[in-house]
């Protein structure tokens, strides 16, 4: 397990903690680090159950999402979001570590406007990370995202998880590895699993979300570990909304199919934070912002003499999209369905698995059952009159007993 690829494939805190170790750059008259993200979401969650005299499990999870910044890639026509994503998860007997993670995964899906909107990443070591693990190798995770990783151990010790590792001690843990993969346009899935199960584990991503210029998109982001007693515990969906600047002033400007960013006006330049990079200084620059492989290639194969690059796109959380209605026959809709991601969820997990231990295969029968019965509960809550509320409380009664 564990092995390298083989498949194709809410706070908001200080980063003055971790920002002081790494190297840094000058961009206008700023200056940060390398690592450092233009925005950034944390988010937690724990879960504990008690056995007899006053025994009981903890389990935790946080992690963090790091917007890095876009770049302007004119084959592709889009501008590429770049993100850094940790996750932490540490699981505890009486407050002392006890192993309960078998499975830890990212799930990351385009949610709105996905029509112009693409995600990608690559199998490229420094793209992915993970501890603990006996192979694979280290490409310098500190310089890569040095502050998220920061960022998602503070979130995970504020529930008091006494995590395993320190920033640099997770970096000198992680392995780039990853044990199964699902790309997509529209999603990226990344998951490990381990045949022994763990007490504290550590997963890094870096991904790109292109969104054509002038469009709105939106992204979701979801860490997740699995285990015996919980089998799912998530540390929360996050949305995103990317906005990917403006095509320019003019109509002429954005419906031209030869547009690039250095038709913006210097307002807009300004706005946005475009820096133009000449190509005799890319080589230095690329480096410096930890600009994606595709684009090196892409710009150095290219005839082109400028590299754009956005360091100010509004990019930001927003809150979990609503139901369109808000009658009971709805809210038990949305409640079936969520109940039925969460089984599709435990059952991808698990089913991935190199090694079916007993217990894997109990929880998948026990989930493909309960998807089952919930489908067969959610045609009839749909066939159901909106004024009947008899029966859909009836429906309700049934659902929360399956639940």
């Amino acid at each position: 397990m564990n092995s390298l690829l083989r498949k194709p494939l809410k706070r908001t805190i200080s980063a003055l903690l971790v920002t002081s170790i790494f190297s840094t750059i000058l961009f206008g008259n700023h200056a940060f680090a390398v690592d450092q993200p233009v925005n950034h979401t944390e988010a937690s969650n724990s879960f504990t159950w008690n056995e007899a005299g006053n025994n009981h499990y903890d389990i935790y999870t946080a992690y963090s999402i790091g917007f890095m910044g876009a770049e302007w890639s004119s084959s592709r026509r889009a501008w590429g979001f770049n993100y850094r994503l940790v996750g932490t998860g540490a699981s505890r007997y009486n407050d002392k570590a006890t192993s309960r993670i078998r499975i830890a995964s990212f799930d990351i899906k385009g949610t709105s406007n996905t029509s112009k909107l693409a995600l990608w990443s690559t199998a490229d070591s420094k793209y992915i990370g993970s501890a603990p693990e006996s192979s694979g190798s280290k490409p310098g995770y500190s310089s890569l995202a040095g502050a998220v990783i920061g960022f998602a151990i503070t979130a995970i010790n504020s529930l008091s998880a006494g995590y395993a590792w320190s920033i640099v001690g997770l970096v000198d843990a992680m392995r780039s590895t990853v044990d199964d993969v699902i790309s997509t346009d529209n999603r990226l899935w990344r998951k490990w699993d381990w045949s022994s199960d763990i007490s504290d584990t550590g997963q890094y991503f870096w991904f790109i979300a292109d969104v054509e210029p002038n469009q709105t998109a939106q992204i979701s982001t979801e860490y997740m570990i699995f285990g015996p007693g919980y089998e799912l515990l998530s540390a929360g969906v996050r949305y995103r909304n990317l906005e990917a600047g403006s095509a320019g002033k003019s109509l002429a400007a954005k419906t031209n199919e030869n547009w690039n960013p250095g038709m913006m006006s210097v307002t807009e330049k300004e706005k946005y934070g475009i820096e133009e990079i000449p190509r005799e200084q890319f080589d230095k620059r690329a480096k410096e912002l930890n600009i994606s492989s595709r684009s090196i290639e892409e710009f150095t194969n290219s005839d082109e003499d400028v590299f754009y690059y956005a360091h100010d796109f509004k990019e930001y959380e927003v809150s979990q999209p609503e139901i369109a209605a808000t009658s009971s026959k709805a809210d038990l809709i949305q409640e079936i369905n969520q109940s039925l991601e969460r089984s599709s969820k435990i059952v991808e997990a698990f089913s991935t698995n190199e090694v079916l231990q007993e217990e894997d295969q109990a929880i998948i029968e026990k989930h493909t059952i309960k998807i089952m019965k919930l489908k067969e509960l959610l045609n009839k809550v749909q066939s159901l009159n909106e004024e009947d509320s008899g029966a859909i409380n009836a429906q309700r009664k049934a659902f929360q007993n399956e639940a």
